[in-house]
């Protein structure tokens, strides 16, 4: 442009304004292609980088143990997993190519001007200092404006997420409005922090617009003295307003940019906090998650006894392994609290020997529970003080652990899938033959098939579309499908009447002969079906023998069984 206006100024006649015309028309378009091919590349690239970011972060949530979710509600979880990911994804995407344009605009531009006028780009550039202060100020605003209102937009989902799940609740209870107050409380809170977040954003562009304005009008000052004074030509004035607005973009979407990288670094520091944490991480005997491949015992197929223990070479700590008879479980001086809380075993100890059934008993809050967590290592037990087989529980990698252990929680939870698929959980080789075996044995097989797609019927989200005792067997069903050569079952039988409880325990005595078996229970007719009971007491073992031994004893187990007996008899009356 500055050599079209100079020809044309200095021989008008003969001015190769076509040629310039032309050599206009191919930058343009070679810069409309450059932009373009860089947008599809850091698009795609940025797509890629937000599902990988998401495999990591999904493989790290099924790292931690339940004390991390006390700690994160799911809404918070949630929001992680969608708001801030997309944030990322806009940093990596567009932010990176404003990022990026801006600086080449930036440097490419001064360099051009200087090299036009060194003294008039000084001029130009006078109000820029400001814009550097304002810039800065803008940026911390933004990053305490952004990280607040991610804090109270997971707040608000995990508003959502829990009225969704407890909607009977609030039904039944006639919590509507409250629970409308709450999420409209919540939703308000949310709108304030994000209004602050937008007039934050809205005040900083026309600000960087004024300041750019203000650099137009003092190189038309500055620079029309120059043409006058002949120090400079009109073609290069021209050139100069040129440059100039080309840097008026950049510098109008400063704020924009800063916005959007200020937002995005904000989301990537809370998704580190969980990526980052699972890092640490360790899969017993101090081998990290990424090592857990390397680590996986052969599957333990149904009707395979128990799993004898190899060693890993290069490192001392046992693998599980096919073979030999069903070990057995050794609690040795246990004592465990959860995080701020009194201890709730204290000084446990006892065995479940090779091939033997164990029932647990106690009242409420007695630590029944949380010794299956602990055998699990759903909650981490205390070193040397769980044993399996012989070996120390935190010793052993977690994935060969649990594929030897089948463990049946109170609360049995299901996906929204086939029952087949809730039995299953994706194992090989299990047929319609096997499927209806183990479904049978739960006591459940009939009740399914009854039901018009039968094993294929898809079950509500957790399970919701079968009772509470329907959900327990098939969790149970769920937990003799792989043939694990010990089982936990905790309260397996609880939300089934006394008739279908015998019809189970009938099954289950032949299902389970010769494998290990710690049954927790209330229900203290299934435990007399144990070789021997274990009772616990304030988290203390209290009690153990043989359930006649132990009504004969008069103890705390006599008198569960004759509050038991008075229970049946008012029942039958």
């Amino acid at each position: 442009m500055k050599r079209a206006i100079d020809a044309l100024q200095t021989h008008p006649a003969t001015a190769p304004v076509g040629y310039y015309v032309a050599l206009i028309v191919l930058f343009a378009v070679a810069n409309g292609l450059a932009r373009l091919g860089s947008r599809f590349a850091i698009t795609g690239g940025c797509q890629r980088i937000e599902a990988d970011l998401r495999d990591d972060l999904y493989a790290a949530l099924q790292t931690f143990p339940p004390k991390f979710y006390a700690a994160h509600s799911t809404g918070d979880l949630m929001t992680r997993a969608t708001s801030d990911l997309s944030a990322v994804r806009s940093l990596v995407g567009f932010g990176v190519i404003s990022l990026v344009s801006t600086t080449f605009a930036l440097v490419g531009v001064l360099g051009a001007m200087l090299a036009l006028d060194p003294w008039l780009t000084l001029w130009a550039l006078a109000p820029y200092p400001g814009l550097l202060i304002l810039a800065r100020h803008f940026n911390m605003v933004v990053n305490e404006r952004t990280e607040a209102a991610q804090d109270q937009l997971s707040v608000l989902s995990a508003r959502v997420q829990e009225y969704l799940s407890g909607m009977s609740v609030v039904r039944a209870y006639t919590l509507e409005p409250r629970a409308r107050a709450d999420f409209g409380q919540a939703n308000r809170e949310y709108l304030r922090l994000s209004l602050a977040l937008a007039r934050t954003e809205a005040g900083f562009t026309p600000l960087m617009g004024l300041i750019a304005g203000v650099g137009t009008l003092v190189v038309l000052w500055a620079g029309g003295r120059a043409v006058v004074d002949g120090r400079l030509s009109l073609g290069a004035l021209v050139a100069f307003n040129g440059y100039l607005a080309y840097l008026t973009g950049p510098t109008v979407g400063l704020g924009w940019t800063l916005s959007i990288v200020r937002r995005g670094l904000t989301s990537m520091q809370r998704l580190q906090e969980v990526i980052g944490a699972a890092t640490g991480t360790t899969d017993g005997g101090g081998v990290s998650e990424p090592a857990r491949a390397s680590l996986r015992p052969p599957s333990v197929q149904a009707g395979l006894t128990a799993p004898a223990t190899t060693t890993r070479a290069g490192s001392d700590m046992p693998v599980l392994a096919v073979s030999g008879a069903a070990p057995g479980l050794t609690f040795s001086h246990l004592t465990f609290a959860y995080d701020g809380r009194p201890a709730v075993l204290c000084d446990v100890s006892f065995e479940v020997g090779a091939g033997e059934t164990v029932a647990l008993v106690g009242p409420t809050g007695s630590g029944k529970s949380t010794l299956g967590l602990l055998v699990a290592r759903l909650w981490e037990p205390p070193p040397g003080t769980v044993f399996l087989g012989g070996h120390d529980v935190t010793r052993l990698p977690t994935a060969s652990l649990r594929t030897t252990l089948g463990y049946v929680p109170q609360e049995g939870f299901l996906f929204s899938r086939s029952i087949a698929e809730n039995i299953t959980l994706g194992r090989d080789g299990v047929g319609p033959e096997p499927l209806r075996g183990v479904a049978q044995v739960a006591g459940v097989a009939d009740e399914v098939e009854r039901l018009p797609a039968g094993f294929d019927a898809v079950v509500g989200e957790r399970g919701l579309t079968l009772s509470g005792g329907q959900r327990q067997r098939v969790t149970l069903a769920r937990a003799l499908t792989g043939g694990p050569p010990v089982l936990v079952l905790d309260d397996a039988f609880a939300s089934v009447d006394a008739a279908k409880e015998e019809e189970i325990l009938t099954n289950l005595r032949a299902a389970v002969a010769g494998r290990t078996v710690l049954l927790m229970t209330h229900r203290l007719r299934a435990a007399r079906a144990a070789h021997r009971i274990v009772v616990l007491d304030g988290g203390r073992v209290v009690e153990t023998g043989a359930h006649d031994d132990l009504v004969r004893a008069g103890g705390l187990y006599a008198r569960l069984w004759r509050i038991q007996q008075l229970e049946e008899e008012i029942a039958r009356a």
